[in-house]
């Protein structure tokens, strides 16, 4: 999709909550030009003169600036909103910081704030959480933000004291506890950051409360330290032996050191406190994981006993049955479930409760049960049930992608076509799921109409335009494939895939290598450890006459993806090594797996080797 500057950031303001409203100028504080102002008291905060209308700036102590607006500041906040609009993050941070130091509004530098951290800009959002902090010395979430930026900057000089005070002088010393865990989850080296939780904590009133050995189980996990976490969750259970939560952590953590004691350890806490329902349902799914379907299955029996209208165990039931693949008994538990989520359904009004939620799980579970019984009407019919208006546009996809299997594939695209998706996303997930069906079925024509018709109405969606450069390239359409992929780069540099497919389409035919291999090493640096780049790079060094080093990495993609095509790619290169017997034995390889696939076919019959 289209980048955006509110896309961009979205997961740093999910950590750092500073929305700033656009209309920022019209708010209190901001007077329009040749307004009066009266009296006013100046704080200690030190305004830096740059531009005559400073003069018109008055701090009013515990209040929010009184600034007259001229037209320079109203110009150069427009100027910066609309420099982040377009992606220029730091010329917008840079002057919206700027703005903040000479009028003193924390607002302002809270802007800034966000503007750094759209181009991941951490030194200028540190920076700007500063000036914050300066403006508004006891404001907690300035306090707490520039905590958790200095941590993620790597500055912790004098964190550990920082947090610590913060702890001892909180009312809520358990919020407390979980806000230093949070500023210090934001720091690269979890080793250090657990070091200075463990320094914040111990020196502090609560170093022996419940919830500081959570919280530094919690973080020894995330600094891969097993047995501290270990030690630490006993420690919380220790202090308060009924604690489901510590028990669960003993559990969790517990299994990364000794999996047997670790579940015996729960089952003897779930035997003592049978009330512990997440607990137990923690010891259900490893069972499960473990294949211990009769042990799973017993549990959730003597769960449903003790709690016979906890109707959710009968589709945790279902799932394990389904897991077991005793797909009869799984239905019977769905059928179940259905009759009582219907109920719950009936008898409330729209909205009240999660019944359409539940049953929309259980229907597509049932659908998937009829699917693998062979059953693909009735898998059909159960979609068609969902009424759930989150799931149901993806319940007719599916319901598509069955007929399309039947080679009902008209049949598949009306379904897609008359259903209502909800958001862009699922606008999306309907073009690409009609274009594969139509690809698969060969009808690629089809399939391109379809997404271009996609491509006008959702521009510069990246998903499409890929879909449709590799549609392009399928075709034998080159140059379009080529014009798509350049513009996926163009909105998205980092897509590793994009440049990988253009330039692996280069070096397969022998064009542009410098280029080629331009792209593919951009798309190996983005995604290393990718078998189809290692691939891709292999090929290129391959085209330019570098047969060792491409041999390197071919062997290195076909080791993590044994597949024909990079089978294939090896035999050509050990052919041209005089290595005849080996290649060979991978274009043989590569049949077993792929007998009809068509790039091994077409080298084995170049190598003049039989398959």
């Amino acid at each position: 999709m289209k980048s955006s500057f509110k896309f961009r950031f979205a997961h740093w303001l999910a950590t750092f909550p500073v929305a700033v409203s656009m209309s920022l100028f019209a708010s209190e504080g901001w007077a329009q030009v040749g307004q009066s102002k009266g009296t006013s008291q100046h704080t200690p905060l030190q305004v830096q003169p740059r531009m005559p209308e400073s003069e018109e700036i008055h701090l009013r102590s515990g209040q929010l600036p009184e600034v007259t607006l001229t037209s320079s500041l109203l110009f150069r906040i427009l100027a910066a909103e609309i420099a982040a609009q377009r992606g220029s993050f730091l010329s917008a941070g840079k002057t919206m910081l700027e703005l903040a130091r000479e009028v003193g509004d924390y607002r302002l530098a809270r802007r800034a704030l966000e503007f750094y951290l759209g181009g991941g800009n951490l030194p200028g959002a540190l920076e700007s959480a500063r000036t914050w902090l300066r403006i508004t010395p006891d404001d907690a979430e300035a306090a707490s933000t520039e905590m958790a930026l200095a941590a993620a900057s790597g500055q912790t000089s004098g964190l550990a004291t920082a947090l610590r005070k913060q702890i001892d002088a909180a009312t809520d010393k358990n919020a407390a506890i979980a806000q230093a865990t949070h500023v210090l989850s934001r720091m690269p080296d979890k080793r250090t950051a657990l070091s200075i939780l463990s320094t914040a904590i111990g020196e502090s009133t609560v170093h022996n409360t419940l919830a500081a050995h959570l919280a530094l189980a919690d973080m020894a996990t995330a600094a891969a330290d097993r047995e501290r976490a270990l030690e630490e969750a006993r420690k919380a259970l220790a202090l308060a032996p009924r604690s489901e939560e510590a028990a669960m952590r003993v559990f969790e953590y517990g299994l990364g050191v000794d999996p047997a004691a670790a579940l015996r350890d729960a089952a003897s806490f779930a035997a003592a406190h049978p009330q512990a329902r997440r607990l137990r349902l923690m010891m259900v799914s490893h069972m499960t994981d473990l294949r211990q379907y009769d042990a799973a299955m017993n549990e959730l029996q003597s769960m449903a006993k003790r709690s016979p209208e906890d109707f959710d165990l009968l589709f945790v039931q279902a799932q394990v049955a389904y897991r077991a693949k005793n797909l009869e008994q799984a239905r019977g538990f769905l059928e179940q479930f259905i009759i009582v989520q219907t109920q719950r359904q009936r008898g409330s009004a729209a909205g009240a409760t999660d019944a359409p939620s539940a049953l929309a799980e259980a229907y597509q579970l049932f659908a998937q049960i009829a699917d693998e019984q062979g059953k693909l009407d009735e898998a059909v019919s159960l979609l068609a049930k969902i009424e759930d208006p989150s799931q149901r546009y993806s319940a007719r996809i599916k319901q598509a992608m069955i007929r399309a299997r039947q080679k009902r594939v008209d049949e598949a695209i009306a379904l897609i076509d008359s259903g209502t998706p909800q958001t862009d996303d699922e606008r999306i997930l309907g073009f690409s799921a009609g274009a594969q069906i139509l690809r698969d079925a060969d009808r690629l024509g089809d399939a391109i109409r379809r997404l271009n018709a996609a491509d006008k109405a959702l521009p510069d969606t990246i998903e499409i335009k890929y879909e449709l450069a590799m549609l392009y390239e399928r075709d034998n359409k080159m140059r379009e494939a080529e014009r798509l992929l350049r513009q996926v780069i163009a909105l998205d540099s980092g897509h590793a895939h994009a440049h990988n497919a253009l330039g692996y389409s280069l070096a397969d035919r022998n064009q542009r290598l410098p280029e080629a291999l331009e792209l593919i090493t951009r798309a190996l640096s983005l995604a290393p450890q990718d078998p189809f780049i290692l691939d891709s790079m292999g090929w290129v060094k391959f085209r330019m006459g570098d047969n060792q080093q491409a041999l390197e990495y071919l062997e290195q993609a076909y080791a993590k993806r044994p597949e024909a095509d990079i089978a294939a790619h090896i035999a050509e290169v050990l052919w041209k090594l005089g290595r005849r017997d080996e290649a060979q034995k991978y274009l043989k390889e590569g049949a077993q797996r792929e007998p009809k696939n068509p790039t091994l076919i077409d080298t084995a019959k170049r190598l003049g080797v039989r398959l």
